[in-house]
């Protein structure tokens, strides 16, 4: 499991609670009962749905559930469940020690509250940074030591692949989800990519799809067919053998997988490459018109 350590120190961390009566049965000699376990996953991007992790805390296979009901009222053996992120969790006890006023401040250009964002990619200082909501792109970028190699900036990402490809004349886009979601993208979890100039995006398009068709858990048509679908595509567009009807195509697939898929997962399969499309088109149109990888990635043949 990639959390290893991670999971050791909450082991440590919950022995020590329970010797010193922070949880258990009897907390403080108060009589109220309150215990915490650590569960592993088997660690699948599925899990990162609520209903799918709550199906494997039952012993059952990570597939997401039909909703409604949703887990508030139907969550884990059918009871209602209270499922938060890690970050929920961090930014919880510096909320009761300095108040909510204080932590919607921290927040600009409107926004309100903190962030963590990892940034990877072609980027100097890859890591996990706490940040206004609100800050613009391009100061994440500065602070994490700027491009690889002082290369030129091309495209990134807000939200990994599942939030699609940015060009680089929108760096200065404030890191908040409302603005985000008008400029046809999303915040999320915040894991933001770096593409420097000479990454080929229809290249990182099918990375990003395989991805998602390899994760998929298989139980909605849409999503194991259609990703599939969508690899098979966008293979044939980065080995020479893509036409101008594929296009329409994707439109036809990113339309079924978006609107039919059972979860999130199934939903975003299409980003990836639909914002592609939609920055990146002379990319797209090198490849399929003129048979050309413009950056030399692709092995066309």
């Amino acid at each position: 499991h990639e959390y290893e350590a991670q999971a050791e120190v909450l082991r440590r961390e919950l022995e020590r609670c329970h010797r010193e009566g922070l949880i258990g049965p009897d907390v403080l000699g108060s009589g109220i009962p309150f215990d915490l376990s650590l569960f592993i996953s088997p660690g699948g991007y599925i899990c990162g749905e609520e209903s799918a992790l709550i199906e494997v805390l039952q012993g059952n296979r990570a597939e997401p559930r039909n909703k409604p009901p949703f887990p508030g009222t139907h969550g884990l053996w059918n009871k209602p469940t209270v499922i938060n992120n890690v970050e929920t969790f961090v930014m919880i006890p510096q909320i009761l020690r300095k108040g909510p006023e204080w932590f919607k401040a921290q927040g600009r250009s409107g926004a309100a509250g903190l962030k963590f964002l990892g940034i990877s990619g072609h980027v100097a200082r890859p890591g996990v940074y706490e940040i206004p909501l609100g800050m613009p792109a391009r100061e994440l970028l500065d602070r994490a030591g700027g491009v690889l190699g002082g290369r030129a900036l091309k495209a990134w990402a807000p939200s990994g692949a599942s939030s699609g490809f940015l060009p680089a004349s929108m760096i200065d886009t404030p890191l908040e989800f409302k603005v985000l979601s008008q400029a046809g993208s999303m915040l999320g979890s915040g894991a933001v990519i770096i593409c420097a100039e000479g990454t080929c995006m229809l290249d990182m398009a099918l990375n990003a799809v395989r991805f998602f068709k390899n994760e998929s858990c298989g139980k909605c048509v849409p999503c194991r067919v259609g990703s599939a679908k969508m690899v098979d595509i966008l293979t044939d567009m980065t080995r020479g053998r893509g036409r101008a009807e594929n296009l329409a195509v994707i439109d036809e697939l990113s339309e079924t997988l978006t609107l039919t898929s059972i979860c999130g997962l199934g939903q975003v399969v299409p980003a990836p490459i639909k914002s592609v499309i939609r920055h990146f088109r002379d990319e797209i149109d090198e490849h399929i018109l003129r048979g050309r990888c413009p950056s030399g990635v692709c092995p066309m043949a």
